[in-house]
């Protein structure tokens, strides 16, 4: 058992269905879909009952609701549909605790829109954006990529989503970003390194320049505890599972799972009550450890070949329906998720129950 002191509320948790591409909580989701030269507008009534968090659904360029709970849930009729013709979007991020979507395009425009649907608002532009993730709350969104000249680039947007503020991280001593997290205080973590080897954990405070709090043998992942300066993070390496507190004053490391806890982990994510940490590998294992230190660690096996994993984010959950997570696998697979809440971890495994074909589709207004 590996003790730790953070306890929230618990509930049975989250499902989702589709081969779809999850937007959730520190979510980079890269798709190909078509943006604002035309407004994105709603496609249907507002969803009624749980809803769980949020898919991009690619083939149909649409989000789409998670509906229901773990082991029994839908995915719900598109709240977005994109147009047709404009600049493709390669990015989007939800949160049903602020109630926003967040979509960057290809040309680096960040716009913001509300999950029930409605027109979208331009929040920013970052030229050579190619990712963006979004705290647990929904305040705070970092955007990454290269400029022009190939180097790495990052821009925080704070104040979300009432008055939305954009400053831009200092990365003039910094390597590829390799991973992201942003707390809901503010704080930014970014995993920086020329490879995957010998990764450095470096953390911005407001417009302080980035500070170290961390070196890996190979980036596997980090996010921090909703609601806090505490960062969890997975050594692809060795395997070890760090918690490092108080990241944004005086960090202080302690293990959370030691080395060989989980073989080459490549992701984690928290689940939204706070109390989760979720981590997985390629080869399917996942290590689910309690942050309250209440229960032990416990891995469980997916029959699938995980590349991220994303704490679901919705409505629900805001309810305390909250211990359940994505594990992203290759575009065009099924959708599996982890309900962490229970005794023993479950990986649920949601069958295909629409195709693209399905979907409202909407008619463009004419470019400005």
């Amino acid at each position: 058992m590996f003790c730790h002191k953070r306890l929230h509320r618990i509930a049975a948790a989250v499902a989702g269905v589709l081969s779809l591409t999850v937007a959730g909580c520190g979510t980079a989701i890269n798709s190909s879909l078509s943006s604002p030269s035309g407004t994105i507008q709603s496609q249907s009534q507002t969803p009624t009952g749980p809803i769980l968090g949020y898919v991009w659904d690619p083939p149909s360029q649409s989000l789409r609701p998670i509906q229901g709970l773990a082991g029994a849930s839908i995915i719900g009729a598109a709240i977005f549909s994109a147009p047709s013709q404009g600049i493709s979007f390669i990015a989007s991020a939800t949160s049903g605790i602020s109630g926003m979507a967040l979509f960057l395009d290809a040309n680096g425009g960040v716009f913001q829109g509300s999950v029930t649907g409605g027109p979208l608002t331009n929040v920013a532009s970052v030229a050579g954006a190619t990712s963006l993730i979004l705290s647990n709350s929904g305040a705070y969104a970092v955007i990454t990529g290269k400029n022009a000249d190939g180097a790495s680039i990052a821009s925080v947007i704070s104040g979300l989503p009432t008055f939305p503020s954009a400053r831009t991280l200092n990365l003039s001593s910094a390597a590829s970003v390799l991973g992201t997290a942003a707390s809901d205080t503010g704080t930014v973590a970014l995993a920086t390194g020329s490879s995957q080897s010998n990764v450095s954990i470096v953390a911005f405070v407001g417009q302080a320049a980035g500070a170290q709090v961390a070196t890996t043998q190979a980036f596997g992942g980090m996010q921090f505890v909703p609601n806090s300066d505490e960062l969890v993070v997975a050594d692809g390496g060795s395997g070890a599972l760090t918690a490092i507190t108080r990241v944004n004053t005086t960090p202080s490391s302690s293990a959370l799972s030691p080395a060989g806890g989980i073989t080459a982990p490549v992701a984690l994510d928290i689940t939204s009550n706070g109390r989760w940490v979720v981590a997985a590998n390629h080869n399917g294992d996942v290590l689910r450890i309690d942050l309250t230190g209440v229960a032990a660690a416990t891995k469980v096996h997916c029959s699938c070949a995980p590349s991220q994993v994303l704490a679901l984010n919705g409505s629900a959950n805001a309810a305390g329906v909250a211990t359940t997570v994505r594990l992203v696998t290759a575009a065009g697979g099924p959708l599996w998720i982890v309900d962490a809440g229970n005794a023993s971890p479950r990986v649920l495994f949601i069958p295909a129950i629409a195709t693209a074909g399905t979907l409202p589709t909407l008619t463009p207004k004419s470019a400005m």
